[in-house]
């Protein structure tokens, strides 16, 4: 299977997941699954989600240094419709002669 198509079913099926998580499940390291999910979240199929990664609530980020103590993490959810969806069968059209 395609890495990228991986990548995607990987997602679809957590719904939720870090890069990490991500790369993991495909096999492949983050920096290059992070590169793919970038490419989901252009097509629009994901969404990227930027976690706060600050120690302190002061709301100031930045003024004691704590809040730039840890590193950002980015989660990825699911945007696109589910794999086991159901479609609706298609509503049969009668075409009627006009008298």
């Amino acid at each position: 299977m395609n890495p990228l198509f991986a990548v995607r079913d990987c997602l679809r099926d957590r719904q939720l997941a870090s890069a990490a998580e991500i790369a993991a499940c495909v096999q492949v390291s983050t920096p290059i699954a992070e590169d793919m999910l970038a490419h989901w979240v252009q097509r629009g199929l994901i969404e990227r989600i930027d976690a706060q990664g600050g120690v302190c609530s002061s709301g100031s980020c930045g003024s004691c240094g704590l809040c730039g103590a840890r590193k950002t993490a980015a989660l990825y959810q699911w945007r696109g419709s589910k794999p086991d969806a159901t479609p609706t069968p298609a509503a049969r059209v009668l075409m009627l002669r006009s008298a």
